[in-house]
């Protein structure tokens, strides 16, 4: 019998990192919000979530998180594992916080931090692996709680938003 698979949880290193990381690629969160800009004209939340008083920020948050996941898939199709570790962390952290503030305490939300932890896992032992020559077998998403199935489609609409950019240079 194999060992069960932890949840990962948030902690303070993982918010040091994150803090880190956001002013090396973006300068900070002014660079952070410049990056992922919120054009919607339209902000269900406020038609189900009377709790939350200006339903932009979330889906201004939304934004954020899920530019940052892009990208994080962008930096795997690439084989730049470090980076894409980097970018999962962020979302979670950018996730985490819209959570804390907003009080989203469900499963959903819950689920989809764990998610980008397990994405930073998964990325991290990657690069691990790279460094280390490649000898060994490649890491598994399912070792990091991942499906086959959803790791290969972030990997392929990150390479696909990398084609699209490269035919559009």
């Amino acid at each position: 019998m194999g060992d069960a698979l932890q949840e990962p949880v948030w902690n303070d290193d993982h918010a040091e990192a994150a803090a880190d990381y956001l002013q090396r690629y973006f300068g900070g969160l002014a660079g952070l919000s410049s990056a992922f800009p919120c054009l919607r004209d339209h902000y269900p939340w406020a038609d189900f979530r009377h709790d939350v008083a200006d339903s932009r920020v979330p889906a201004k948050n939304n934004t954020e998180y899920h530019g940052l996941e892009e990208l994080a898939g962008q930096y795997h199709a690439a084989a730049m594992y470090e980076e894409a570790s980097h970018h999962w962390l962020m979302a979670a952290w950018s996730r985490k916080d819209d959570m804390d503030a907003h009080g989203f305490g469900d499963a959903g939300h819950k689920n989809a931090l764990s998610f980008c932890l397990k994405n930073f896992a998964f990325n991290r032992a990657l690069k691990n692996w790279s460094d280390a020559g490649r000898h060994e077998a490649v890491p598994a998403p399912s070792r990091f709680g991942l499906t086959e199935k959803r790791s290969s489609e972030i990997e392929a609409a990150g390479a696909q938003a990398l084609d699209l950019a490269l035919r559009t240079v």
